[in-house]
């Protein structure tokens, strides 16, 4: 909770990607990928629930290794097609009482936790990198607003090149690693 608006953070951890499949549950230096989000996701201070959306039965162990809860997500929403704003949608469809919410993509594994807490800080938000262009780590939307008006976007909020790393190829991962190794 921050101020009076109660926080609630989605994991949004798929199963299959085609250019990079299996990626969510490979170990980056020593913990599966979805499981560094969902601990992000526990460790800030603002945040009072915690969900993982998936429809993979190893993402789904991991959370619940993690302690957190799992929402299982329609295998319509794991698809290639599926939009992050279809999947948000349904994981509020069943939650309410969030005021905002708060999307830790798994593929950001370098972002920090004052990067998390600067997007709650800050309300509906979004991280960018260097170049201007989102870079994934953290997205914040005000849960009322996004239900009539699914949009992600609101205050820009930037991160340094070596915290900005999305991974959607192998290449990605390898210097995503290097940066993690140096941090």
């Amino acid at each position: 909770m921050i101020g009076n608006h109660h926080v609630l953070a989605i994991i949004p951890a798929r199963g299959r990607s085609r250019r990079f499949p299996r990626k969510n549950v490979r170990e980056f230096l020593g913990t599966p990928l979805v499981a560094r989000a969902i601990e992000q996701a526990q460790s800030c201070r603002y945040v009072d629930r915690v969900i993982c959306s998936t429809e993979d039965p190893e993402v789904n162990r991991i959370a619940r290794a993690c302690g957190c809860e799992v929402q299982p997500r329609p295998w319509v929403l794991a698809s290639d097609q599926a939009t992050m704003n279809e999947v948000l949608r349904h994981i509020l469809g069943g939650n309410s009482g969030y005021d905002l919410a708060l999307v830790l993509q798994p593929t950001s594994p370098l972002r920090s936790i004052l990067d998390v807490e600067m997007g709650i800080s800050l309300g509906m938000s979004i991280s960018v990198g260097p170049s201007g262009a989102p870079n994934g780590a953290v997205y914040v939307v005000e849960t009322a607003r996004f239900k009539c008006y699914p949009y992600f976007g609101g205050q820009v909020f930037y991160m340094p090149a070596e915290r900005s790393i999305d991974i959607d190829t192998e290449a990605d991962w390898k210097k995503a690693e290097e940066y993690g190794r140096q941090g």
